[in-house]
């Protein structure tokens, strides 16, 4: 049996060597890039396009080279990681956001996004320093208190929990998370 397994897996090896070597065609240049003459907005448009019927690896890849291509970063890089969360590619969204924050750390969105992007990995120092930045950048940024306060319950410092939660609180009483945060304050009062 194990003979025949290994016979099958050198056939499909030499047949796939085969097909490769019947696909190279004459030797030469090699083949010129599909995109070259398109222009910067056109990638975008078809990566934008691609995101909507669901094909989030292309759309990747237009917008992607859409920014080679000179598009404003400031325009294609949140539309590249917001395709990347869509497809789950947690790292490859931070390798577009993080090079941007160093060039636009003002931006509190992007700093919030990637706060709890690292939040979702387990990398509660970035999450909590990306955070932190949302907040410095001047916009209240409530989810992004409330975000802090899961990190620090997270790292066991109960005293920032309560802070944040607080904060959280009197910045969005009615928020998104505010029944939440009152009852994580109910069970911090409860325990010290």
């Amino acid at each position: 049996m194990k003979l025949l397994r290994n016979f099958s897996v050198l056939a499909l090896l030499m047949l796939s060597t085969a097909c490769v070597s019947q696909q190279q065609g004459p030797k030469g240049a090699p083949p010129s890039d599909p995109i070259a003459s398109v222009d910067a907005s056109e990638l975008r448009a078809q990566g934008l396009g691609f995101a909507r019927r669901g094909d989030l690896v292309r759309a990747q890849q237009y917008l992607s080279a859409s920014m080679a291509k000179g598009f404003d970063p400031r325009v294609i890089v949140p539309e590249l990681v917001k395709v990347c969360i869509a497809s789950s590619r947690l790292r490859a969204a931070l390798a577009f956001a993080e090079p941007y924050l160093m060039e636009h750390p003002e931006d509190a969105g992007m700093q919030y996004v990637v706060g709890t992007i690292h939040m979702a990995l387990g990398n509660l120092q970035e999450a909590s320093t990306h955070l932190d930045g949302a907040l410095r950048a001047g916009t209240l940024m409530p989810e992004a208190l409330f975000s802090l306060a899961l990190v620090a319950e997270e790292r066991g410092e109960t005293d920032v929990v309560r802070t944040n939660l607080q904060r959280y609180l009197e910045g969005s009483p009615r928020g998104r998370y505010a029944s939440r945060a009152k009852s994580m304050l109910a069970r911090l009062g409860a325990g010290s």
